[in-house]
């Protein structure tokens, strides 16, 4: 069994995958910024309601972002926890790739604050990097890339059909050290605060 793990955007998205790369089990939960409360309960309940043992588990499928700060990191913590502890395999992909058809397109995230992550891949070939743009230079971008279809915010994605159609795209990672979620803004660091 495979699990998948999207905490990245407003969506707690959890799916158990047969190794014939068949939903066996699905779990949607709309957040209201408590995701650090609900994925653990939600993992095991979905693992609970579908008879499935942790063990069967072997391999994570984990979206690193762009989303918020907390949602990434509780996707990434969880899935870096049960690959070490667990010894299972983890495979991640950024969430402006998944949100694309068969890996070609433009893909944007909406970042607030006139910004927005940008990507572009032609069959899963990156054309424009994972980059932070303003809206106001989105124009010209768009326009020199005409030819792909715009993908917006998960609009119009149907998750269990971009999780089948892309696992063998997922990336596995080697080293658990090196993975770097994206983030839509990185958290305020306070230097030398006192009270």
């Amino acid at each position: 069994m495979k699990l998948f793990i999207d905490t990245t955007q407003n969506y707690c998205n959890l799916v158990i995958i047969s190794l014939a790369n068949k939903i066996v089990g699905y779990s949607q939960i709309l957040t209201n910024k408590n995701m650090t409360d609900i994925v653990v309960e939600r993992i095991s309940n979905l693992l609970t309601k579908n008879k499935i043992k942790k063990d069967e588990i072997e391999a994570i499928y984990l979206l690193i972002g762009p989303g918020s700060f907390t949602g990434c990191r509780i996707g990434y913590t969880i899935a870096k926890t049960w690959a070490n502890l667990l010894h299972k395999k983890l495979f991640v992909m950024n969430s402006l790739l998944f949100q694309l058809d068969h890996g070609t397109g433009i893909s944007l995230i909406d970042a607030k604050s006139d910004l927005c992550f940008l990507a572009i891949y032609d069959n899963y070939k990156e054309i424009v990097k994972p980059s932070l743009v303003k809206n106001s230079s989105l124009d010209k971008i768009l326009k020199k890339y005409q030819k792909f279809k715009i993908f917006k915010n998960y609009e119009c994605v149907d998750l269990k059909k971009q999780i089948i159609s892309h696992l063998n795209k997922f990336e596995l990672v080697k080293d658990l050290d090196i993975v770097k979620p994206l983030y839509l803004k990185h958290p305020i660091v306070y230097e030398n605060c006192k009270n």
